[in-house]
């Protein structure tokens, strides 16, 4: 009974034991889980901020400048040929319009004035002559193709077809009209015209029951005669409708040759200006005047004229050359106020500003400066000098005694601005939300606030806030730092 004591003892012993054991693993795990997460909690990256201060913001840059013209072209003959003068020297000052050299030009001449004797003739008087008798031969074709087109569909088909056609022309010049002025009165002419054209159609109708039913059986019934001339019966032989159609389109062929011959003669007599006729009626005098048109552009091709005024800077042009259409000669406007092409070191380019004010200084000129404003910001930097630099253009504010070159060098000062004991944000820290709209994050118990702000000057790491913070404030350094 007592070893029946002692192997219960001795069992208990070892349950005390592994219970103990396991708890003891159980904390340690626990304890080891909880020290991660709070480490993990401890070392999650701080917030970067930025205490507002104030200071100063100062827009300025010096570059070298040159001296360019205000504007420039390059030109030559629009023909090719051999030169037969040059009226123009390296440096002459020349006005747009003016004639600096000549091709030879003799056929083209002969040419030209052929083509204008040619337009002058049409109105000679036997041109004149020869353009009545061409309306009358135009009235003599037209008769007789509207007396073939009557015979074959009646005086009344005819009649009616031509109503409808002059109504038809109505009813479109009305709507046209409607077109471009829809008033009360022009609407009513259109309804009136519908109306016309409607009767006309009803009368068109009419004159085609007629012709079917009885103006062919009258007109084109024939006997038909046996061998001995007697009559053994009587058949309608009436027009095709080929036929029909061949009479129509010579008959309005006739029409409108007969309407163009009128309208040349009346041109011609000066009845008629050009402008009021159709263009098929002008055919011989469109023909001539463009004969004489292509020979009168020939022969100022021949003419090298300056097209803008301006000094002469580059020519490569003598007599008895041959040349082509490429550039000859180069002319360059100085017209004031001068204008400068500045180059600035890319570090510069916040102050590379259109509107900003800027003093010229050139090197002919040593003791003074001339004021002047950026004109011209060109969107990519400049690396054909071998160094990236900004490149933009200052024209003076007004025009200077002094007459300058092209080319005169020039020292630059650019001025975009200062502000003076500002209060600054960094750049970094604003965050634009719609043009012109700027917000920073400001520390509000520990916690990023969006706060709207007025930005005034701007340089490459500072702004100008006009609003919305104040010196002691806290932002967040980087704005982009704020999950949206």
């Amino acid at each position: 009974m007592r070893r029946n004591t002692l192997k219960r003892l001795t069992k208990n012993r070892w349950v005390i034991v592994s219970v103990l054991a396991v708890a003891i693993i159980l904390s340690g795990t626990g304890y080891y889980y909880y020290t991660r997460l709070q480490s993990a909690r401890n070392n999650k990256p701080a917030v970067e901020t930025t205490t507002i201060g104030t200071g100063d913001i100062l827009l300025s840059a010096t570059g070298l400048g040159t001296l360019v013209p205000s504007q420039e072209i390059s030109f030559g003959f629009k023909t090719a040929g051999q030169v037969s003068e040059v009226l123009a020297s390296l440096g002459d000052n020349v006005k747009a319009g003016q004639v600096l050299a000549r091709l030879e030009s003799k056929t083209l001449e002969l040419q030209y004035k052929q083509a204008a004797a040619n337009v002058a003739a049409l109105n000679s008087p036997s041109k004149i002559a020869a353009a009545e008798q061409a309306v009358q031969d135009a009235k003599a074709s037209f008769a007789t193709a509207r007396d073939n087109l009557q015979y074959m569909i009646g005086p009344e088909m005819l009649i009616g077809e031509n109503a409808v056609a002059e109504a038809q022309k109505n009813l479109q010049l009305a709507k046209d009209a409607v077109e471009k002025d829809p008033s009360a009165a022009n609407k009513q002419k259109v309804v009136e015209a519908q109306s016309a054209l409607t009767k006309a159609e009803a009368t068109l109708n009419y004159a085609y029951y007629n012709y079917s039913s009885s103006y062919t059986h009258q007109t084109f019934t024939f006997p038909i005669r046996n061998s001995g001339g007697v009559t053994i019966r009587r058949d309608l032989i009436a027009p095709t409708e080929a036929e029909i159609a061949t009479a129509h389109a010579a008959y309005e062929l006739a029409q409108a040759n007969l309407n163009d011959a009128q309208n040349y003669l009346d041109v011609l007599k000066g009845n008629k200006s050009p402008e009021e006729v159709p263009a098929s009626s002008l055919t011989a005098t469109t023909e001539a005047q463009t004969a004489l048109d292509s020979a009168k552009a020939e022969l100022e091709a021949t003419e090298l004229i300056a097209p803008i005024s301006g000094t002469i800077t580059s020519l490569s042009l003598n007599a008895g050359e041959q040349v082509g259409t490429s550039a000859v000669v180069t002319l360059s406007n100085m017209n004031q106020p001068y204008l400068v092409d500045v180059n600035l070191d890319e570090t510069d380019w916040d102050k590379a500003k259109v509107g900003y004010a800027a003093s010229v200084t050139f090197d002919l000129l040593p003791d003074a400066t001339y004021p002047g404003k950026v004109t011209q910001v060109y969107p990519a930097l400049d690396d054909s000098s071998g160094t990236s630099m900004v490149h933009l253009q200052v024209q003076l504010d007004s025009p200077i005694s002094a007459d300058l070159p092209a080319g005169a060098t020039a020292s630059v000062d650019i001025a975009g601005g200062e502000a003076l004991g500002a209060v600054l944000a960094p750049v970094s820290a604003l965050k634009e939300v719609e043009p012109g709209k700027f917000i920073v994050y400001s520390m509000k118990n520990g916690k990023p606030v969006e706060q709207e702000v007025q930005i005034g000057l701007q340089d490459i790491l500072n702004a100008e806030v006009r609003s919305g913070l104040k010196a002691g404030d806290v932002v967040l350094t980087d704005a982009t730092t704020v999950n949206q």
